[in-house]
């Protein structure tokens, strides 16, 4: 699944983009924000792989926001003026797209970022190891992947409820779930991610994973269904 948000000052332009996203299974869209500014926290909490960027907005434009950000995410261009395109592919752009957006545009565009990032999360996950180390007090404990049921987040901590316990470790969720293999872990939540292979049922907001209740997030709930269809 490929993680992305929507940045514009516009609302129309905003729903038109997310109705489009909506429709690939490939993309789920984590937000839309009106400003640089709202997107920059977004971006250090979570991990995004592509971004839908503005370029005429107030406070800091979309191109100057890209030169800010170290390691940004791919992005393509949304304006209505062309003479940025020179500018946006500079910047090593995905795409730069001229408002109205049309449907075969946008999915012409997206077409060049869903192969290439599926192909590097399914590389990523067949050289993955089965487990990971966590920090839990003094120690570095190695758990399973499959005998991790579900993940919490408590501000920096996390509750990671696993067979038989559970261990409260000092990491971000952005970063866990980077570590955690996408073919077997879903985020249902910001604070919240699931081992698949334990759901039970899903009903409403609402999903079962190991007789435990959980909220599933709205704009999580989309690509959840999508998943596990």
């Amino acid at each position: 699944m490929i993680n992305c948000i929507v940045v514009d000052d516009e609302p129309l332009a905003r729903q038109l983009l997310v109705s489009y996203i909506d429709q690939i299974a490939d993309l789920h869209c984590l937000g839309c924000y009106n400003t640089a500014m709202d997107a920059f926290v977004v971006l250090q909490s979570q991990p995004v792989d592509l971004m839908f960027l503005d370029i005429d907005m107030p406070g800091i434009n979309g191109l100057n926001f890209v030169k800010s950000i170290r390691n940004p995410p791919k992005v393509i261009f949304i304006t209505a003026h062309a003479e940025y395109a020179v500018d946006a592919f500079e910047l090593e752009a995905v795409d730069y797209l001229v408002k109205p957006v049309s449907i075969d545009r946008f999915l012409k565009s997206v077409q060049k970022i869903v192969q290439p990032v599926k192909a590097k999360q399914e590389e990523r996950d067949t050289l993955q190891t089965s487990s990971i180390f966590l920090k839990v007090d003094k120690r570095l404990i190695k758990v399973d992947f499959s005998d991790i049921r579900y993940i919490e987040a408590l501000g920096d901590y996390l509750k990671v409820h696993i067979t038989g316990g559970t261990l409260v470790s000092y990491i971000p969720i952005g970063k866990i779930e980077s570590l955690l293999p996408a073919s077997k872990f879903i985020r249902i939540h910001r604070s919240t991610i699931i081992n698949a292979s334990f759901i039970q049922y899903l009903e409403g907001n609402f999903i079962v994973v190991d007789g435990i209740q959980l909220s599933v997030g709205l704009t999580y709930r989309d690509a959840l269904v999508r998943r596990l269809s």
